[in-house]
């Protein structure tokens, strides 16, 4: 049995299909066929059902399923403890990014990280908070940020701050906006986002807490839609705080007057992974720009 096996059987757990897991690997489906079937012989034990819609785990699958993560996470810590232990961080990190980089203080946090650990190479990738944590999860990322609440107890989670949002419309609707009542905004054409995005819930509950159901003009996936289609003229939508504000200042939009709900800004790791230096070295650069608890994270140490 070779650690490069026990990898693959993972991959091919996670994703229920031979192709999908090659792709992940960076290898051909002949191969990863090759190399369970060797893991099954040396186990002396099926791993999976083939059936005609992927790859199922059997029974014995699943027990030994977990033991192949913890092996190899063993042994990926032995690696990177080792370069510690040699006063080196080394290693590539991939970033999920949930918002723009601005906001997220990438390009500061970016030029520091490459001064303090110029070992470690890191990959920001754009995507959505719930696609985020789902790829954390599945290891297709090491960490990212995301909005909202976490539902996996797997998932390491380190909130850095309450972002306040504001409704914002059209400057051109100023004088119907300002004061008018909660119902009176629902009737106003909507832009939202979609059901993946926490801002979509954020809106609903919202509405829900006055018995109002919003008018849904359009659904659109980022927030740079959504500045946009506003300073159109094209309806209204829940903004961070800060877009809310320079919208105002540069004249194309008005915020409401009435209050609207916060919501936390976090970053994610896998529970298991959280010893692991580079992501300790993770959430020191962190720290630099974000107020973090160090007792959010085992073991961490403020530099």
């Amino acid at each position: 049995m070779e650690l490069n096996q026990l990898k693959t059987f993972i991959m091919v757990a996670e994703e229920q299909h031979l192709t999908r897991a090659a792709e992940r690997l960076f290898t051909s489906q002949p191969a990863v066929s090759a190399q369970l079937k060797s893991l099954e012989e040396s186990l002396d034990v099926v791993l999976f059902d083939r059936t005609p819609k992927g790859m199922k785990l059997t029974p014995s699958g699943e027990k030994l399923l977990v033991q192949a993560k913890a092996v190899l996470d063993a042994a990926n810590l032995i690696v990177s403890q080792a370069k510690a232990i040699k006063g080196e961080v080394m290693g590539c990190l991939s970033v999920g990014i949930n918002s723009d980089f601005s906001f997220l203080k990438v390009p500061a946090l970016l030029a520091d990280a490459s001064e303090t650990y110029p070992g470690v190479q890191l990959s920001f990738i754009s995507s959505m908070s719930t696609d985020i944590l789902l790829d954390i999860r599945k290891g297709k990322l090491d960490t990212g940020f995301f909005f909202g609440p976490s539902p996996t107890a797997d998932l390491h989670v380190i909130k850095i701050a309450d972002i306040k949002t504001a409704i914002v419309a059209p400057i051109e609707w100023k004088d119907k906006v300002q004061q008018a009542s909660i119902e009176s905004l629902g009737a106003l054409p909507w832009i939202y986002t979609t059901e993946r995005c926490p801002f979509y819930h954020l809106t609903e509950a919202m509405f829900s807490k006055v018995g109002c159901e919003p008018s849904k003009a359009v659904f659109v996936d980022n927030e740079e839609s959504i500045r946009q289609l506003i300073k159109s003229g094209a309806g209204v939508s829940l903004l961070r705080m800060d877009d809310a504000e320079q919208a105002e200042a540069e004249g194309w939009g008005v915020r409401w007057g009435g209050c609207s709900p916060s919501i936390a800004l976090s970053v994610a790791i896998q529970s298991r992974r959280t010893q692991e230096p580079i992501l300790q070295a993770w959430v020191d650069e962190l720290s630099k720009f974000w107020s973090i608890d160090f007792c959010d994270m085992p073991n961490q140490k403020a530099s």
